[in-house]
């Protein structure tokens, strides 16, 4: 069986390599994306089964690019989990902004690990 596909999508540099280095570690093969132009130029260079996409980028904040792509037919599907520090902000709105789900930072492995696996239709 072919390894998922996940991109993780942060400009905090530290984070991305925590991100990546967690999910490579648990068998997925993973593509890394600095900003939301990056995620942009990747999606449309190859398939996902899953983004994760930090809120609080520089160029494109995760809100506005998780309801541009949702606004794509292409990508209304793609599980997105958010991964943020704003912890005042409830799931609901992440929702609406068209995140699938979402994690605030900071996270167990675990659960962070529990939610990918969710998202990738996988039995924990």
């Amino acid at each position: 069986m072919a390894k998922k596909k996940i991109l993780v999508a942060d400009d905090d540099k530290q984070c991305l390599i925590l991100l990546h280095q967690l999910l490579q570690d648990a068998g997925y093969e993973v593509d890394d994306a600095s900003g939301g132009s990056e995620v942009l130029r990747r999606l449309s260079q190859g398939s996902y089964d899953l983004l994760l996409l930090d809120f609080d980028m520089r160029d494109i904040k995760g809100d506005r690019l998780s309801l541009m792509l949702r606004m794509d037919k292409q990508y209304e599907t793609l599980p997105i989990l958010m991964v943020t520090g704003h912890a005042e902000k409830s799931e609901h709105v992440f929702k609406e902004y068209g995140a699938t789900d979402v994690i605030y930072k900071p996270f167990e492995n675990r659960e962070f690990l529990s939610k990918v696996h969710l998202l990738l239709g996988e039995e924990l």
